[in-house]
């Protein structure tokens, strides 16, 4: 990223700054997001900042809109293993109350695999939604870093 800093730095024209970012390692997302803001270059300094806060604030939505997804696996494993505990133990607890002790140690068999599975989906999504959140903020970081850089340079033309 200091490298794109710097040769942002030292381009003398939009056009110039747009080829850096497109020529750069950033993402897609990230280039479309730069490439607005200098295209925009003939608002004044006031404005492209505002400009610019609003398309990475979008941004920002965006990314929280994918990471709901996983964290919602985070809160809704643990909430249907539950509901697997519980509705096989009644058939279970009927069973026991005749004697039917094969029909209980399947019904607690499947009260068990249901919980554990319930809390293995609710790890997993907890452990893939932090590093997608961490990955994103990364991005997030580089992309209004790369962007207060166009934006001090076109103050300049």
């Amino acid at each position: 990223m200091e490298s794109l800093l710097q040769e942002i730095s030292k381009s003398n024209s939009p056009e110039e700054m747009k080829e850096v970012v497109g020529s750069s390692t950033l993402y897609k997302e990230q280039k479309e997001i730069l490439v607005k803001i200098v295209n925009n270059y003939n608002l004044g300094p006031d404005a492209r900042k505002a400009f610019a806060s609003k398309m990475i604030e979008e941004e920002e939505n965006h990314l929280l809109k994918l990471t709901t997804k996983t964290d919602i696996l985070v809160r809704l494993g643990p909430i249907f293993g539950l509901l697997g505990t519980l509705i096989p133990l009644g058939p279970g607890l009927s069973a026991l109350r005749t004697g039917d002790i094969t029909t209980l140690a399947q019904s607690l068999t499947i009260a068990f695999d249901t919980t554990v599975t319930g809390l293995t989906i609710g790890a997993i999504g907890f452990i893939i939604s932090k590093y997608r959140k961490q990955w994103y903020e990364s991005d997030l970081t580089t992309t209004e870093t790369v962007a207060e850089a166009i934006l001090e340079k076109l103050n300049g033309f």
